[in-house]
């Protein structure tokens, strides 16, 4: 595998779900002895520019942080304070709570991406991948009109972008999302297989 070329972009990780099916806030959960929120800071690595983004600053991160623009519970919050703080034209958006995505497949996203899009979003066994994507800052004008309506749906939004799909059925591991204890006990259990 050839080594991983800067990405002229910044990158968000979200930690601003409550997290409530799961019980406890998501980016403390530990893999091979690694919090998450430290797992997808060292994973966003060949980005120029990364930050934390939730509600209220957890004393235990030390990461540039930045607190939700909206007072809503969504997804779309996080994309769109990314945005509308953002210096850059490209920002990729990743939840907390996908531990098995790597930065090569990061990478592939952005390589098989369209960049004259306003968003470059997986697409993976039929599920849109809106927290594992880039997305351009063209898009926040777009964004700002649609939150103003009261529609707050990622994917709703998405169909009003120009938005570049990706398939990437052969990734569908990396894209598994941790919403319960149960799928952390699985891939805990996974993890640890691999390294035995």
């Amino acid at each position: 595998m050839p080594d991983n070329k800067i990405i002229n972009a910044s990158s968000f990780i979200l930690i601003g779900g409550f997290s409530r099916r799961f019980g406890s806030p998501k980016w403390k959960a530990e893999l091979n002895n690694i919090r998450l929120i430290d797992h997808m800071w060292n994973m966003c690595l060949d980005f120029e520019n990364r930050y934390v983004i939730g509600k209220e600053e957890p004393e235990e991160v030390s990461y540039p942080f930045i607190s939700d623009a909206l007072d809503i519970q969504t997804p779309l919050n996080g994309i769109y304070t990314a945005l509308l703080n953002s210096k850059q034209e490209w920002n990729f958006i990743i939840s907390c709570d996908l531990p098995l995505m790597n930065s090569h497949v990061i990478q592939l996203i952005w390589e098989m991406g369209d960049q004259t899009a306003d968003a470059i979003v997986p697409h993976v066994k039929n599920y849109i991948q809106s927290t594992c994507a880039f997305y351009h800052k063209r898009a926040l004008a777009k964004i700002q009109s649609i939150v103003n309506q009261n529609e707050f749906r990622v994917n709703d939004i998405l169909d009003k972008l120009n938005t570049s799909y990706i398939f990437m059925d052969d990734c569908e591991e990396e894209f598994t999302n941790m919403n319960m204890v149960e799928d952390y006990i699985k891939i805990k259990n996974r993890t640890f297989n691999q390294q035995s």
